[in-house]
């Protein structure tokens, strides 16, 4: 499918319009489970003083992922940490994963 770009200029020809406005778009567009996700993730983390921590999540494992996973998750723990709590792209994976559990344990029951 071969697409044609049109420029300012010419859908203002196009629609006889006088003048043209720039619509700016966000930066960062969330969807609304990654919104979701982070208000869960604030509301099970607690701190000590340090680094907060997963409330109820005493089991530590090193887990692998690829490059553009980890850095996936690098840059939401990131954009998330400069609203608040420091939150790290392990802790992000963690929930997500627990998050898969739940919702295919209630799909089961359903």
């Amino acid at each position: 499918m071969n697409k044609k770009k049109l420029s300012p200029s010419k859908i203002k020809r196009i629609t006889g319009a006088s003048y043209h406005e720039s619509v700016p778009f966000p930066f960062y567009y969330s969807p609304p489970i990654l919104d979701n996700l982070r208000d869960l993730i604030q509301s099970c983390l607690a701190s000590n003083g340090g680094r907060p921590t997963l409330i109820d999540k005493p089991v530590v494992r090193k887990v692998r992922f690829s490059e553009e996973g980890w850095d996936r998750l690098e840059n939401i723990a990131k954009n998330w940490s400069k609203k608040g709590s420091c939150v790290s792209p392990a802790q992000i994976a963690s929930i997500l994963i627990e998050q898969i559990f739940v919702n295919s344990k209630q799909k089961r029951l359903q």
